[in-house]
């Protein structure tokens, strides 16, 4: 057969999605998995292409988890819905119903593979390595946020930690992200840590809330426990304090010497 036959045949796409591994985008077209290699994965359609195509290995598509089906490309876990954005494939993935070991972090609440690698990881060890994240437990080689559960047992790091679940400013945290709230900046959910940024102890308020806008300027709407909502400084805001000193001095000095002017001009004056 000539090569045209075998290039439509084998690529036999219009253009290739923007993020798509080139593997999986110039894998096999197929109608179903009996057209595909002994021992592939699926075959799945995927957005942009006009065809399906096998998946021989689901680590193609997703590090953990299974691909939501059509394959879908994402820069962050709105573009999925239902489950994440895998970070390293850059696609949507979900929990597979089939398997036993469940792709989250140590909170149950965080996508695994949605989060940042650690570095310095020993294999084969569940927790090592280094989360180039301030605060961040290394599980299985990802960044995971400092907060431990198993059973009614709870715990909380020192640390602030952002995530990589989107959120929305303008609605209430979902009630399973305790200690949690909605950064203004990036859109994503963090954990509320003992400490801010600078290192000061975050602080709470005693104004209740549904979303930050209710808190006002320069603050948050917290998650807590029991499903009560408060306002806290804002702790991802990092505070210059050596130009607060130097404000402070300028404040001090300059009446200061304003005044040692005039008592100059004066005596020169009286002279």
């Amino acid at each position: 057969m000539s090569n045209g036959f075998w290039k439509k045949k084998f690529l036999g796409i219009i253009g290739t999605p923007q993020g798509l591994s080139c593997c999986v985008s110039l894998n096999e077209i197929c109608e179903n998995l009996s057209d595909c290699p002994n021992g592939s994965y699926a075959c799945l359609s995927i957005v942009g292409i006009n065809s399906s195509r096998c998946i021989r290995d689901v680590k193609e598509v997703c590090t953990g988890g299974i691909p939501i089906n059509p394959v879908t490309t994402c820069s962050r876990d709105t573009d999925c819905s239902p489950g994440w954005c895998d970070l390293e494939t850059q696609n949507c993935c979900n929990v597979d119903p089939k398997s036993s070991e469940l792709p989250m972090c140590p909170d149950r609440l965080t996508p695994l593979y949605a989060q940042q690698k650690c570095i310095d990881v020993e294999k084969d060890m569940v927790y090592s390595g280094t989360s180039e994240q301030k605060g961040g437990l290394c599980y299985k080689g990802y960044s995971c946020p400092p907060k431990i559960k198993r059973g009614s047992d709870e715990f909380y790091g020192v640390e602030i930690f952002e995530t990589n679940i989107s959120c929305s400013t303008e609605r209430r945290v979902s009630r399973q992200y305790s200690f949690m709230f909605c950064d203004n900046q990036t859109g994503h959910l963090w954990f509320m840590g003992q400490y801010n940024v600078n290192g000061d102890e975050v602080t709470r308020h005693w104004t209740h809330c549904q979303k930050n806008k209710d808190c006002g300027e320069g603050h948050v709407c917290v998650k807590e426990d029991l499903g009560r909502f408060r306002c806290y400084d804002d702790p991802t805001i990092e505070v210059n304090y050596n130009w607060i000193v130097v404000r402070l001095l300028a404040m001090f000095f300059v009446p200061v010497f304003f005044l040692i002017g005039i008592i100059v001009l004066n005596v020169k004056y009286l002279d």
